[in-house]
């Protein structure tokens, strides 16, 4: 039963997530797109009697003509939505109005304009919002100051407000927020730039010399402002068998080479000391051949294998390992059979 809700609500979200994708604006101006993309494909066509100025004389012009039309609009709803297909049926005598009386006037007549603004009215003009189009925020021309999104702008939904941009704060996305300073400013557009790294918060040019006041992991320096502190050089704790590596603002504690028994840094010549199995040569921990050692398998039937800072002993070909001692391996009791089983027939 908990299977079944949770795809109850999984496919509710995914519904609810289409439907507002698919809002009646874009799904206005998605028909609109696919009717200029009919015209452009259905351009150069005719009636496909073959006698194109016959045709033309009898039947009237193919450009204008509703055999056109009728090919355009099979094709007004690409992707196959319901919501599409339903404002096709619902306003197609609009779409024929337009054809028909629009379009034979004037062959630049804006279909966008004319069907999802004026007649069906999903959509408003260009900087404008909600249902009686009203103007977003700030100047028509750039709402917002250019810094922002006006809620709903297009359509005949939202409220209007701007969502600023990342840096930006106020109702009209004119102001800078904390991080960010202005680095210009006239009587109709701001530009928020963001602080450098170092500063804490606020600031009032670029670099770490702008910060009013420097972050946790930065000190504060007469030539270049905010200094990187390197902690590895002062309180950084890393475990054993760790190393500290400083970043900006901040360090982290990395691991050691396998080869090392503590370590400045990462590699086989940045030990402290050498761990088990390895040994000092010209600076660098190197792997020991433990093979070499006289006897270093205590059972005359194993072989050494060397490996990188250790080593195996394995009981030799024909043998097996039985309570840490090497004992001949037990005959295939089956491969008898089969063996004694060939001879009998060839026997026959």
């Amino acid at each position: 039963m908990t299977v079944n809700r949770l795809t109850v609500f999984s496919l509710f979200i995914i519904s609810l997530i289409e439907y507002v994708a698919l809002d009646k604006c874009s799904v206005c101006r998605g028909i609109i797109d696919n009717f200029d993309e009919g015209l452009k494909k259905t351009a150069k066509a005719n009636f496909g009697g073959g006698n194109t100025r016959w045709e033309e004389k009898s039947l009237g012009s193919y450009a204008t003509s509703e055999t056109r039309l009728v090919e355009i609009v099979e094709n007004l709803c690409s992707k196959d939505t319901k919501e599409c297909h339903t404002m096709v049926e619902e306003y197609e005598d609009l779409v024929e109005k337009f054809w028909f009386n629009q379009l034979k006037k004037k062959r630049d007549a804006d279909f966008f304009q004319w069907l999802c603004i004026e007649n069906v009215k999903v959509c408003c003009p260009k900087n404008t919002y909600g249902p009686s189009c009203s103007q977003c925020k700030g100047d028509k021309d750039r709402p917002c100051t250019s810094n922002g999104k006006c809620d709903g702008e297009g359509t005949r939904e939202g409220t209007g407000k701007c969502n600023c941009d990342s840096g930006y704060q106020g109702d009209l996305c004119d102001e800078c927020k904390d991080a960010y300073f202005e680095e210009s400013k006239n009587d109709t557009h701001i530009t928020c730039t963001a602080c450098h790294m170092s500063c804490k918060s606020t600031c009032w040019e670029a670099g770490p010399k702008g910060c009013d006041e420097c972050g946790k992991g930065w000190e504060q320096n007469e030539e270049e402002g905010c200094k990187d502190i390197n902690e590895c050089e002062t309180d950084a704790t890393c475990e054993n068998g760790q190393y500290c590596s400083n970043t900006q603002g901040s360090y982290h504690c990395a691991t050691c080479h396998k080869a090392c028994d503590g370590c400045t840094l990462y590699g086989i010549d940045k030990c402290d000391k050498c761990a088990e199995g390895y040994t000092m040569e010209d600076n660098s921990c190197k792997d020991v051949d433990e093979c070499l050692l006289e006897d270093i398998c205590e059972d005359e039937n194993k072989v050494c294998t060397n490996k990188d800072g250790g080593y195996d002993c394995k009981c030799k070909d024909g043998l097996i390992e039985e309570n840490n001692t090497c004992i001949p391996k037990p005959k295939d009791t089956s491969e008898d059979n089969n063996t004694k089983d060939s001879m009998e027939k060839e026997e026959l």
